[in-house]
């Protein structure tokens, strides 16, 4: 399998899902499907799943104009987003220019591709991908890790060219995840489909994402699984009683996992967390529970 390639790094990227998600497919017929992620963030699992063409299709959704911005000009105006990179120096001088961008919440308060730019930006330079964080090896560069140590401009223009090559299978929309599924039952009825939601972890998530979930929001999305028709899914969480307790008379099927990150911490840990499905789940390998 050639090396899986994505110009983002992210907080609990879930890559070491890929492979059990690629068997859960296959074992399920649903190889060659329309494959959904409404939380796209890095959209990690659906891009690897594209590349190995074990899915026809791949749908995003992002709340996050950041992050949808960059999406979207990596598969339609990967061009001017390449040369953006090229010319901008990675320093903590532009670093302070971009602050500014991370206030935004509306596509119409700057430039599109500014925008996207500044979602690549935080992400490459922020410490552990997180856009709200500081920069990598502070304000002052007293680390030996410094800004752009994570910033290597020809491998991740290398990488969003040949990512770009798979436009014509790839849409992204910009929204709310729930609210974007719901206009999304023509097409369950009428192709095989299957999503991977990965929503903001429900112990950590305001501390990492600038869109996180309240309890309310995670019951949102229980309520909604339980009513989507001619659509097969699964769900990653944190594990927690909470999280459990929603899906405990639905019928789904559990399985826990243990992933390797550096998150809210700058200590790497080990947390279990949780695979949470409407097909029934083989066990996870605990060889493939690595860090992305």
């Amino acid at each position: 399998m050639p090396e899986t390639i994505n110009p983002l790094r992210y907080p609990g990227a879930k890559r070491s899902l890929v492979g059990y998600i690629d068997a859960l497919l296959e074992a399920n017929n649903l190889l060659g499907c329309t494959f959904y992620e409404p939380y796209a963030g890095s959209a990690a699992v659906g891009l690897e799943l594209l590349q190995r063409n074990r899915i026809g299709h791949l749908v995003l959704c992002e709340k996050d104009i950041l992050l949808y911005a960059f999406w979207h000009c990596v598969f339609h105006d990967t061009e001017a987003l390449c040369n953006l990179i090229e010319v901008t120096p990675i320093t903590i001088d532009t670093w302070l220019q971009q602050l500014p961008y991370r206030e935004m919440t509306q596509l119409d308060q700057a430039p599109l591709i500014e925008l996207a730019f500044a979602g690549l930006f935080f992400n490459r330079t922020n410490f552990s991908g997180i856009l709200m964080a500081n920069p990598i090896g502070g304000i002052n560069q007293t680390s030996k890790y410094t800004i752009d140590c994570r910033f290597n401009k020809a491998k991740i223009v290398a990488i969003i060219n040949q990512l770009a090559a798979f436009r014509d299978r790839v849409d992204v929309h910009l929204g709310d995840a729930l609210q974007f599924m719901r206009t999304q039952n023509a097409r369950f009825q009428q192709e095989d489909c299957f999503a991977y939601f990965d929503p903001p972890y429900y112990v950590k998530g305001s501390k990492i994402y600038r869109h996180y979930y309240t309890n309310q929001d995670h019951i949102a999305l229980s309520q909604y699984v339980r009513g989507a028709h001619r659509l097969d899914w699964i769900i990653s969480y944190d594990d927690d009683p909470f999280i459990c307790g929603l899906y405990g008379d639905t019928g789904a099927r559990y399985q826990p996992f243990f992933l390797d990150y550096t998150c809210a911490s700058r200590v790497r840990t080990q947390g279990q967390e949780l695979l949470i499905s409407n097909l029934p789940l083989p066990p996870f390998p605990v060889a493939n529970a690595a860090q992305m």
